[in-house]
């Protein structure tokens, strides 16, 4: 049972880019990181902080860091009793993720690392992310303005 939920960033018409990237993915990829975030992510939420798994980037701002592949995740986190495969594929994926409300987590941007690990292409992909947090902040102040007041309170 998870203790967090994921939920995909929404930009303003609709599309979901981190589904779409996640889409993109190989099989062996998509199934990492679809493992990690069931099996890690959504269970420990942000107390990975202070695990390999979680890096704070500040404003809210977070990488969850992807190195394993299914299996190998599976055999180490899960309750699955499964075992580690003879020879674990290389993964390197990042997912950028903030975590807000009732322990839901947005996630905004990804990218595989491995394809290119330049410190240069890492700065583009997490600058794309902060893009992404700031439109949904503004978004969601939007939203809260729209909504109506409470009148319940009688004037005198």
């Amino acid at each position: 049972m998870s203790t967090w939920t994921a939920e995909f960033y929404e930009d303003a018409d609709g599309r979901r880019p981190v589904e779409v990237w996640m889409g993109d993915l190989g099989e062996v990829e998509f199934e990492a990181l679809a493992t990690a975030i069931e099996e890690i992510l959504e269970k420990d939420g942000i107390a990975l902080a202070s695990t390999p798994w979680l890096k704070a980037l500040g404003e809210g701002l977070h990488e969850f860091r992807v190195r394993h592949d299914a299996a190998t995740i599976k055999a180490l986190y899960a309750d699955s009793g499964a075992s580690k495969p003879a020879k674990p594929a290389k993964i390197l994926l990042r997912l950028f993720v903030h975590f807000h409300g009732q322990k839901v987590i947005l996630l905004l941007h990804g990218y595989d690392k491995g394809s290119d690990d330049s410190p240069r292409r890492q700065n583009k992909e997490i600058e794309e992310a902060r893009k992404r947090l700031r439109a949904w902040r503004l978004a969601q102040t939007s939203k809260s303005k729209k909504q109506p007041r409470n009148k319940s309170r009688r004037r005198r």
